[in-house]
């Protein structure tokens, strides 16, 4: 086994074991295995051997956004070191509001923030509104704002340009894409000679927490289906079971 599959294997035990913790199943330890397919194989009090199939619903360009929002007021302050000092007392009261493109890399996002400075040497104390005319590649929207609490700009500030996704018969939270849960089940057309559950789950930040959505509603029109049971969608970071159905 390659080591980036070794990772995986110990990562999607950690979460299933978080899992079912908070499912109140009781799990014999010692009688999980992961043959791959299912990826969880183990004993289960009152039910018996149950194979789990487990699905990451974290949209992937959503996984990259917040990867690099961490990283932005590091990326903005490299920016603004070649900014000369008078623009940047010019701009103390100034935030700059940007939207970048989900799909954009490092090199896009700083080039961007360093077009920003730069756009700030042509605007006066007090201006507002957008910087450009023509977006740079991987930004979608920089807007120039004032406020009188903030004294110590030219801050800039990452919105997000995700919004709720609705399609008919689901609604799904932001950042999520429920659809991966019918892939699983469209895929596994025949059993694997025991009980087979599906576990999706969301592994950064907490979407169902947060946002509105119909996932139970969802689980509920598709379980049993396919060689599964039951179906679970789990939040790992809250460590919540968001929805069962079977």
């Amino acid at each position: 086994m390659s080591s980036a599959a070794t990772a995986k294997a110990l990562e999607e035990r950690g979460i299933f074991e978080c899992f079912a913790t908070a499912a109140g199943l009781v799990v014999r330890p010692e009688s999980i295995s992961q043959p791959d397919p299912p990826d969880i194989l183990c004993e289960i009090e009152g039910l018996g051997q149950v194979g789990f199939e487990l699905v990451q619903l974290d949209d992937q360009l959503e996984l990259q956004r917040m990867k690099y929002l961490g990283r932005g007021p590091e990326f903005w302050e490299d920016a603004l070191r070649e900014a000369p000092p008078e623009v940047v007392e010019r701009h103390r009261a100034a935030q700059i509001n940007v939207v970048f493109d989900a799909a954009a890399n490092q090199t896009q996002r700083r080039e961007a923030l360093k077009l920003i400075a730069e756009a700030l040497r042509e605007r006066s104390e007090g201006a507002e509104g957008t910087l450009f005319e023509e977006m740079p590649r991987g930004l979608e929207s920089a807007d120039l704002r004032r406020f009188r609490t903030i004294t110590h700009g030219p801050l800039m500030r990452e919105v997000s340009g995700f919004s709720v996704k609705f399609a008919p018969g689901r609604v799904a939270p932001v950042g999520i894409e429920l659809e991966r849960i019918q892939g699983k089940i469209d895929h596994y057309t025949k059993g694997w000679g025991m009980r087979a559950e599906l576990l999706a789950y969301a592994r950064w930040g907490m979407p169902f927490s947060d946002h509105a959505h119909e996932a139970p509603r969802f689980l509920a029109s598709r379980f049993p289906g396919g060689v599964f049971q039951r179906g679970w969608i789990f939040e790992l970071t809250s460590r919540r079971v968001v929805a069962c159905a079977r």
